[in-house]
Parts: structure tokens; sequence; C-alpha cells
């Protein structure tokens, strides 16, 4: 495997980014963007990127994707998000930005995605698993050794679902996809601490018995 990552958690709205690179081609992604601010562009750099080939969207509210219009102006990019939460990016009240008093620019997708659905950076393939459940376009992205989860699961908890779209049958449904894989993934959430799928499976409270 040539992915490297690294992880961006700013204080403001507390929600993970994570930018991503094959060595070997160069390309770059980042996943979630709820800030972009001058410590985020000096990781960027100390990566070696100046351009993205993806902004990868986990979900459509407003604490994931703030900063993305400022992100694609100066590191360019398609901005990919699932089909059923496209319209979050134009919507204040769908991405929660007017509900919570926060002032999120209205920007437009490159590109939907679907389950099952394969994006790639250089040699690497980045599958795309649709786990609704917080939101109804809520995604996991996975590669080889990593699920960046967003808001579906946690180290030791699950995304909320008492927001306008959200099921809490729907996340545990989700979860149990994401269980149900091979093997053992770090697990990249939206909030909080990485974690591992084996850890998850034995471990977190709210997903007994899947």
């Amino acid at each position: 495997m040539s992915l490297l990552f690294k992880a961006f958690n700013p204080p403001v709205v507390a929600s993970n980014s994570y930018i991503i690179k094959d060595i070997e081609s160069g390309e770059a992604a980042v996943i979630d963007a709820g800030v972009y601010n001058a410590r985020f562009e000096a990781m960027l750099k100390s990566m070696n990127i100046e351009k993205l080939k993806y902004i990868l969207l986990t979900h459509g509210h407003f604490d994931h994707i703030m900063g993305v219009k400022r992100l694609q102006k100066v590191f360019g990019g398609e901005i990919v998000i699932h089909e059923a939460d496209a319209d979050c990016l134009t919507d204040s009240k769908k991405s929660l930005a007017a509900m919570l008093g926060f002032d999120c620019p209205a920007f437009s997708c490159d590109k939907t995605v679907g389950d099952g659905d394969i994006l790639t950076l250089g040699e690497e393939k980045i599958e795309v698993i649709h786990t609704p459940g917080h939101t109804v376009g809520s995604v996991t992205y996975k590669t080889d050794k990593y699920l960046f989860s967003g808001d579906t699961l946690f180290k030791c908890s699950v995304g909320r679902t008492d927001f306008p779209g959200g099921s809490a049958e729907e996340i545990l449904t989700s979860i149990k996809k994401l269980y149900s894989l091979e093997g053992d993934y770090r697990v990249c959430p939206g909030h909080g601490d990485e974690t591992t799928l084996s850890f998850e499976r034995d471990n977190n409270p709210y997903t007994r018995g899947l």
C-alpha cells in the first residue's frame, strides 16, 4: 500500500478532516473540510500537495463542509458526495447551518456517487459504501486499510439520528454492513479518536448483538 494520510481537527467545529495521498502518483484527496484555514493549508503543503484530485464528503452537514469552497478555490479537486445529500450543499436548512446559526457558503458538487462506486488515487482504490442513518446520503469511504466513516461509526459510539433524515434503524443496519467486512480496518471517524473495526465489533456498547 502506498497511501499516506494525516488528520486535521479544528476546534471551531471539532470535526475531523483527513488528507490522503498516493505516494507513487502524487494524487491526493481531502475527506471532509469543516474548516479551511492556514494550519490546514500548511498540512497540505507539508505533504507536497499542490492540487487535489477529490474533496470527498461523507455527508452534507455544515460541520463537514464549511471549508470546502475555500479549499477547492486554492487546491482544486472534484467535490464528491452521495446523491441523496447533494442538496445539503446549497441549502443551509438541510445542512443544519441555519438551525445552529452557522454561516455556510453555498456550493455545488462536481460528482455524485452511490453504493459500490470506485474512485482512484493512482493505483489506490476508494470504495464508496452507502451508510445511511445519520443522514440519508451518509457514506463511508473504504481503502485497503482504512474506513473513513464520517458520522456513522465512532469510537464506542454511533452517529446521532435525531436530525432530519436520521434513522436509528438505518444506522445500525449500516454499521452491520461495515462489521460484515472481512478482516480489520483502521476506522477514521468524523469526530473523536481513531479506532479499529475489530475493537468496535467487540466493544461498542451501541452495537451489541449486531
